[in-house]
């Protein structure tokens, strides 16, 4: 018995080390095949009325060969002492998948959350002032997590009826990217009601697109259009509040 337990060692001992003697894979030395496509940008907020910049931010979005989206965006908001830094991964469909943020405002850090989507069951771990607090509920077949990066405002209407030009709702779990005094970043679940009017050709700093126009509906009327395979915000009008979001830069790279 113990010449067998012996020889079964050795035999184990052989295998494992021809397996470990294995040449590794050679480098890849061409595209990376995870990465279909890589698109970068800035888009510039301002005022409607004078031009006045108010802020901007930064996006770097990368496209995997199964359809799944992952974007990165940082966003120093000036007019109101913010910065955000953001990261969405969304599915072929652009239901999210996960979100992460991280906040701060002028009246300093209030802290970062994550959230998870998988299936019908949303899980929120938010970390802060007031320490780690987590959270979990159900939510619709239609759901976006909002986390107030505006170049991917299109992304929360992937569950649109694309040929109705009638209101239209979609479910919407929004981060609260500015408490006030002590309290930090969580999510609430919400409606968001919009139209979609049509495309129309949009001019920005960044080109010419075919964009399709959609109006918001609710206490502030908001005005989008969103344009390409992506689903990027090239332009956002608050009339009310003379407001403008303008994509200023876009770069589009394919991997392969």
């Amino acid at each position: 018995m113990r010449f067998t337990v012996l020889a079964l060692l050795g035999s184990l001992t052989f295998i494992t080390g021809a397996a470990l003697a294995q040449p590794a894979p050679a480098e890849n030395t061409g595209p990376n095949t995870s990465i279909v496509r890589t698109v970068t940008g800035k888009m510039t907020f301002r005022t409607l009325s004078d031009g006045r910049v108010r802020g901007g931010e930064d996006f770097r979005l990368l496209v995997h060969p199964d359809g799944t989206r992952q974007i990165f965006i940082s966003k120093d908001f000036k007019a109101v002492n913010a910065q955000q830094s953001m990261m969405t991964r969304v599915d072929a469909r652009f239901r999210p998948l996960e979100t992460y943020a991280s906040y701060w405002t002028r009246d300093g850090f209030k802290g970062s959350i994550y959230v998870t989507v998988s299936g019908n069951e949303l899980s929120a771990v938010a970390f802060g002032p007031k320490g780690r607090i987590e959270s979990a509920l159900r939510v619709p077949d239609d759901i976006s997590v909002v986390h107030h990066g505006e170049v991917m405002n299109g992304w929360y209407y992937w569950s649109e009826d694309a040929g109705s030009k009638t209101p239209q709702s979609s479910s919407v779990y929004i981060l609260n990217a500015a408490p006030r005094g002590d309290a930090q970043v969580a999510g609430f679940l919400a409606e968001s009601r919009f139209t979609r009017l049509g495309i129309e050709k949009v001019t920005t700093p960044a080109g010419s697109f075919d964009a399709v126009h959609y109006r918001l509906e609710g206490q502030e009327a908001l005005e989008m259009w969103i344009a390409g395979e992506d689903r990027l915000l090239v332009r956002q009008t608050d009339v009310k509040n003379d407001r403008e979001y303008l994509l200023t830069e876009l770069n589009v790279v394919p991997a392969r």
